[in-house]
């Protein structure tokens, strides 16, 4: 076999630390032992190892990682190539402060330095160590969302690299179906080297924290967050979390707000007044304002540092915050948690979000499939042993279809799964919906030969 040359570092187990470290994971789950590492610093790099790979025979399965967040295997491979994209994570904010320039391997605390030094916003994750490219690719859901739309919806252009060795450039001008497919498909169609979003002035300081109810108060915080939401806006959100702390593991309801415009925390105590002054008291509270969203994203970091890493991950999407539904999710928590302690650090979250701005673009723009107001949840199964894997692993299948099949009871709509927090084992159709025979023709134009495997799969339209 030939030796693969770049001008970036190609790394074998022979590197030792290096390669463990490039071969790592946010889930100990999705690491898998590739043949080689190719740490590229050019976009011809990128060419060169796709050569490579389908020179050999047989060909080299290639898989991409950017921020190696997603807790399946699809940013590794077993005695594969993995094209480490962390060499090329540039940002460069351009003159007019309209737009933003992100390159493929850039975390999104990356993106969030460089613009909390220049006083702006960027619809992106709230977390530092997600990757812009998986996150994007798959829609992207964000804090910001509730008044810019999804990170796809403020996409302007892409650079992509085809697996004919092409590089393009995808927009609503220049390749413009390849631009359609990127918007929610997933990485199935080339991999992405640049990105250029949308900037907006920050609408920060941003009211922030933790606000804590025991478990015996669950149906009394339903009825708080339903009168709630009734008056929320886009400038203030919620993640919800079902989880069990150290020392005492006991079933709590873990309230983290968001609150834009903040300059001085007064905001934060009128938005917030009701979970705080209302029929229900916290057990604990801590709240503080904080300049941007670098250190937004930072401000789950404690907690995720102490978490289990054996870790798999399944969400899906509903339509609204049914009490029935969420007690249902709650029970089948606690009952699970309870009986096993290797998996009691297992979590569900729920995101309480303002959806309207999502609905505002049309269904046939992008290529995601859900454009009707809507919300998104996870589970988050960890593992402290490999015996009780499965366990979490069958655990977070079970409950986002459980939320599925409810949600579609209670609202009449089935809003199956969406790319970012799917397995890979769903059926197609209930990711992609509608828009899947669209998407099978741009595989078939743009990667004709399925060298695109990792990720969530579409088989190029053969007709």
């Amino acid at each position: 076999m030939s030796k693969l040359v770049i001008q970036g570092t190609v790394l074998t187990p022979e590197d030792g630390d290096a390669y463990a470290a490039a071969i790592r994971r946010n889930s100990d789950l999705s690491q898998l032992p590739a043949k080689l590492v190719a740490q590229p610093v050019t976009y011809t790099d990128v060419v060169d190892i796709i050569a490579y790979a389908k020179s050999q025979t047989p060909p080299i399965e290639v898989a991409v990682k950017g921020g190696g967040a997603h807790p399946a295997t699809w940013a590794s491979s077993d005695g594969g190539i993995v094209v480490d994209l962390s060499k090329l994570k540039d940002v460069t904010v351009l003159t007019d402060k309209k737009s933003v320039v992100v390159q493929g391997g850039a975390l999104w605390g990356d993106v969030y330095e460089v613009l909390s030094k220049e006083e702006l916003d960027v619809v992106g994750s709230p977390l530092w160590f997600v990757g812009v490219g998986g996150y994007t690719l798959g829609g992207g859901y964000g804090p910001l969302s509730g008044t810019h739309g999804l990170a796809i919806d403020n996409l302007l252009s892409a650079t992509v690299i085809l697996a004919d060795g092409r590089i393009v450039e995808a927009s609503a001008n220049s390749e413009p179906e390849l631009f359609w497919a990127i918007r929610g498909g997933g990485g199935q169609f080339g991999l992405v080297v640049e990105f250029t979003f949308k900037l907006y002035p920050s609408s920060g300081p941003y009211g922030t924290g933790v606000i804590v109810y025991p478990g015996d108060e669950m149906e009394n915080v339903i009825k708080v967050i339903q009168g709630w939401k009734a008056g929320q806006t886009p400038f203030e959100r919620f993640t919800i979390n079902f989880s069990r702390s150290a020392p005492h593991w006991k079933p709590s309801i873990v309230m983290l707000p968001w609150v834009a415009h903040d300059e001085n925390g007064e905001r934060s105590k009128t938005v917030l007044k009701p979970f705080l002054d209302g029929p229900i008291k916290p057990v604990f509270q801590r709240l503080a304002t904080v300049p941007n969203m670098l250190v937004v994203s930072h401000g789950a970091d404690a907690s995720l540092g102490t978490a289990p890493r054996r870790l798999s991950i399944r969400g899906t999407l509903f339509s609204d915050f049914f009490p029935e539904l969420l007690l249902g999710v709650w029970q089948r928590w606690v009952e699970f948690t309870e009986g096993n302690e290797d998996v009691r650090s297992s979590t569900v979250i729920w995101d309480l979000t303002s959806p309207k701005k999502l609905a505002e673009i049309n269904v046939a723009d992008t290529a995601l499939k859900t454009r009707v107001p809507h919300y998104w949840m996870v589970v988050q199964g960890r593992s402290t042993t490999d015996a009780s894997t499965p366990t979490a692993n069958d655990f977070a299948k079970s409950i986002t279809s459980y939320v599925r099949e409810k949600n579609a009871t209670l609202s009449g709509t089935d809003l199956g799964f969406f790319v970012n927090m799917a397995g890979g084992d769903e059926p197609p159709e209930t990711v992609f919906g509608e828009q899947l025979p669209r998407l099978r023709r741009a595989k078939a134009r743009y990667d004709p030969g399925n060298f695109w495997t990792k990720g969530f799969p579409i088989e190029p339209a053969r007709d």
